[in-house]
């Protein structure tokens, strides 16, 4: 996963010439087209774009869970 970086935004990771670095007052960070393509969409595409996100995390985070919960002994 060398030539992958997260992106604060979704907190995903993405392949890097999919990223964009941006100054921030916490130093520089990287943010994916995607969800800087989502912020110049309106409210309520904007809201729809953070709940499917959220529900891509969610099955991400079952899936580990899943994963170490079989693989305990």
């Amino acid at each position: 996963m060398p030539d992958m970086l997260f992106c604060y935004c979704c907190r995903v990771h993405h392949p890097r010439e999919q990223m964009h670095s941006f100054r921030t007052s916490q130093g520089l960070r990287w943010r994916c087209q995607r969800s800087i393509d989502a912020a110049k969409c309106s409210t309520s595409e904007r809201d729809a774009f953070g709940k499917q996100q959220t529900e891509i995390n969610r099955e991400a985070s079952l899936e580990v869970a899943k994963r170490i919960y079989l693989s305990a002994p």
